[in-house]
């Protein structure tokens, strides 16, 4: 059976971080604007009830009503001038008990009676096609439910008894009431493509994907159906609805689609299905304001190597080309800012040659250092640009580590790196006092000398000490954050089985 939409979330109260002017018109035109929502609830002890939109994995409080008391029982009402933010809600006791849930679409102008117990049995709705819609699916889906527990129940009992005449009965019937509910789930879906509920419903339907096709040569495209999926994932999810991020359906697709199936794919994959979501949002100001602050975030903050390209890739596209024009002028000058130190030391780019002498600080430049050629013609095929601090308690503990992996790795004649360690410490004397005790066997340089500003170069202001990178001989980076030293061995080993790949 189908998920049911209808999740119990205990309320939190947060302040949204866009403007819900920037929504677009969701429905025709109705002849009176506002709201006047009525709930009639006999039973009801409430001196006041709450109104709550779904948003995220939350629900944000949006308004409250005091109880009227009516000959027929208690009576709460929501009006006000201007509609509410179109959604599924939910009316919520005094004591946080869900009394139940509910579609704002079309016009706001509707009444409801329900009990205090939770279930739909109790509820009746008066002027709301789309919510007779949401109530037939909530009865129908709470009678199937029931039914489906029972008819499971019996075939784990017919598996326990052996009997597997019974057990494929049961099995038949839990498939038939499946498909009756795909079936009515449908029906909604074609008779009313454009109501909240029908794109919500049609948001959990699965994707249908076709097997691969055969090349000429008889063989078969092994990533084709990764790709498929990954280009057809959003075809029965309105992106460019905006109401559809006050249910609970958004949330967990994005979760789903950029952080599982998009999870190790390279940044560039991860860009081309970043730009195709944004695309499909284009239409609708709201929703493109939500997916483009909740992608930034995203990989903004990701641990994943190579995400903070991604990162890169969609300010780039968007904020600094004028596209969030909701954002303030100083928010955006601090998103250029980063972009400005992050793109240049991103995985795949050349990273700048670093000229810096050694311990001697002399100007003879026999004695300064390049982070292309460390050891001149015997340099490695791969070099550590290893940024520390000689005072600093974890860069020589790291240190200590990286010197374990290089001297094992040389004694097995295996060392496939050079380490091109630069100094970052205003005291010179400190630092090569630290140098000649350590007696490290890697390229050591620093002080206040070079042919650039390696500290801007590299975005070490920001990040601190320490800092490491990797290059390989064409000297692009192919790491640009610091990992565990011991696994700097299976990194390199990774990334060549990658780039055989590739060829």
């Amino acid at each position: 059976m189908k998920r049911n939409v209808f999740l119990l979330i205990l309320i939190a109260v947060i302040a949204l971080p866009f403007p819900l002017s920037a929504q677009k018109k969701n429905s025709a035109a109705a002849p009176k604007t506002g709201h006047n929502i009525v709930f009639n609830i006999p039973k009801a002890q409430d001196s006041i009830v709450y109104l709550a939109v779904y948003y995220r994995d939350k629900l944000i409080l949006k308004d409250s009503a005091r109880v009227t008391k009516t000959k027929n029982g208690p009576q709460f009402i929501f009006k006000g001038d201007n509609e509410y933010q179109g959604g599924l809600y939910k009316l919520v006791s005094q004591t946080h008990y869900p009394y139940m849930d509910f579609i704002m679409d079309g016009p706001q102008f509707f009444s409801f009676t329900c009990g205090t117990t939770g279930t739909v049995d109790s509820v009746s709705v008066t002027n709301s096609p789309h919510n007779d819609e949401l109530m037939a699916f909530q009865r129908k889906s709470s009678t199937a439910g029931k039914q489906m527990s029972e008819w499971r129940k019996a075939f784990d009992d017919a598996k326990k008894a052996d009997n597997q005449k019974e057990a494929d009965e049961y099995q038949e019937k839990m498939k038939s009431l499946n498909e009756e509910m795909e079936t009515f789930i449908k029906d909604i879906i074609d008779r009313h493509p454009d109501y909240l509920f029908s794109k919500i419903q049609n948001a959990y339907q699965q994707i249908d994907i076709p097997d691969a096709p055969v090349n000429p040569d008889g063989s078969i495209d092994s990533t084709f159906q990764l790709r498929y999926f990954l280009t057809h994932y959003w075809d029965k999810t309105d992106l460019g609805d905006s109401r559809l991020i006050f249910t609970p359906v958004l949330e967990p697709k994005l979760k789903e689609y950029f952080t599982k199936y998009l999870q190790y794919q390279e940044p560039d994959t991860i860009c081309q299905y970043v730009d195709m979501v944004l695309e499909k949002s284009a239409s609708d100001t709201l929703m493109y304001h939500f997916l483009i602050d909740w992608l930034s975030y995203q990989y903004e903050t990701s641990k994943m190597l190579g995400h903070d390209g991604v990162f890169v890739h969609i300010v780039k596209n968007n904020h600094m080309k004028g596209k969030c024009t909701w954002m303030e002028e100083d928010l955006l000058r601090k998103y250029e800012k980063r972009v400005k130190h992050l793109d240049p030391i991103l995985i795949g780019k050349i990273a700048p040659e670093l000229m810096i002498p050694d311990t001697t600080l002399t100007d003879d430049y026999s004695r300064w250092h390049s982070s292309y050629r460390p050891n001149g013609a015997a340099s490695k095929k791969y070099t550590i640009l290893w940024f520390y601090d000689p005072d600093c308690p974890t860069c020589k503990k790291e240190s200590q580590k990286l010197r374990a992996v290089y001297d094992s790795l040389e004694n097995l004649g295996q060392r496939n790196f050079d380490v091109y360690a630069v100094a970052n410490d205003a005291d010179i004397d400190r630092w090569k006092k630290y140098v000649k005790e350590n007696n490290y066997p890697w390229i050591n340089v620093g002080g206040n000398k070079g042919n650039v500003d390696y500290l801007e170069l590299f975005n070490i202001y920001e990040t601190g000490n320490p800092a490491m990178f990797i290059i390989n001989e064409k000297h692009e980076i192919i790491l640009n954050r610091r990992i565990e030293m011991h696994t700097i061995p299976e990194f390199l080993r990774q990334y060549e089985k990658r780039m055989s790949l590739k060829r």
